[in-house]
């Protein structure tokens, strides 16, 4: 096979500091690897972010390449499906991903669990799969004026499983927590310090607006967040629709720390707290400014969201085992 034609002219995005500097060393081995396995080596670049939201930049501006490969963790993957998503649809690069981070979801959600040459070997033997994406609008809680967008690939939450992925980024750095383990100390401690609902206005796919007081509401395009908790365990990242799970109470701690760790394995669904449905567009009115917002773990600000499905928007590189709603090769 000439992988050369399979990828085309490619731009490799990586981020150096991903899980604990290792992003910079599995870089280079890429690099290596595509060098001895290419027809022609000088059809991709590498480049690594050097400041937050530059990924976006550089994949904003990858114009000319068929493929943009994002290597590091799910922040990284966010931030350059951001990028491409201001390309026109006819000439956006494929999003390709070599996982080297602490939660891997998207990854996950696209069969892509290999490590070192073993991913670099599913990229090559990849096919380009165009895959959903979710467009959040809203106006910046806070007095920031103006209008902003924000594209994510698997989740949008708010409440407290918000809270728990923007605590990760701390409780990191002190614990040196990685993963799994490492969402679920977070989430321990933000049940016991931050533990309250949300009351907001939430509508779906245009239908009379409800007001609910949710613990957290969770918009997904794949199943998982916070390193393979299986929020909505049925979501297909190619069928158009958002999956969505939202958990209202009133409840005690002592039933929803439970449940939370339930979730783990999708074992929640059964639950009297949780509601589940399925819709290609959300619009939510939050009663206060500051409340928890993640986009791929991306902190939001925001009073009010329109969050409208792309379907099939992105052409991802997937595994060829991936089984997804089309498929072109």
């Amino acid at each position: 096979m000439n992988h050369a034609r399979t990828l085309g002219r490619t731009l490799i995005i990586a981020n150096p500091a991903s899980q604990s500097g290792a992003g910079e060393a599995v870089a280079w081995q890429l690099k290596r690897f595509l060098s001895m396995y290419l027809d022609d080596p000088d059809a991709f670049e590498l480049v690594f972010t050097e400041r937050p939201h530059h990924a976006t930049e550089l994949a904003a501006a990858a114009e000319h390449y068929n493929a943009v490969v994002a290597l590091g963790g799910d922040g990284v993957i966010h931030e350059v499906a951001g990028g491409l998503m201001r390309h026109p649809r006819a000439t956006r690069p494929a999003l390709g991903i070599i996982p080297v981070g602490s939660g891997n979801d998207y990854a996950r959600t696209l069969g892509i669990t290999e490590r070192g040459d073993a991913s670099f070997e599913v990229l090559l033997k990849s096919r380009a799969t165009p895959l959903d994406v979710g467009r959040a609008d809203f106006e910046r809680a806070g007095g920031h004026a103006g209008h902003f967008t924000e594209y994510f690939i698997e989740t949008l939450s708010i409440g407290l499983d918000a809270a728990i992925a923007i605590d990760t980024y701390e409780l990191r750095t002190s614990t040196h927590l990685r993963g799994s383990a490492l969402y679920t100390a977070s989430g321990l401690r933000v049940f016991g310090a931050g533990y309250r609902d949300y009351p907001m206005s939430v509508s779906f796919d245009g239908a009379p607006a409800e007001r609910l007081r949710p613990y957290l509401i969770a918009i997904q395009i794949g199943p998982t967040y916070g390193s393979g908790y299986q929020i909505c365990p049925a979501a297909d990242p190619a069928d158009g629709l958002f999956d969505i799970c939202y958990a209202v109470g009133p409840a005690p701690r002592l039933v929803t720390v439970p449940l939370f760790l339930r979730a783990k394995h999708g074992n929640h669904m059964g639950s009297k707290l949780i509601h589940t449905t399925r819709a290609a567009s959300v619009e939510l009115e939050l009663a206060e400014d500051a409340y928890p917002i993640q986009a791929d773990g991306e902190q939001l600000r925001a009073r009010r969201l329109s969050i409208t499905m792309l379907p099939g928007a992105l052409d991802v590189l997937v595994p060829q085992s991936f089984g997804g709603r089309q498929q072109t090769q």
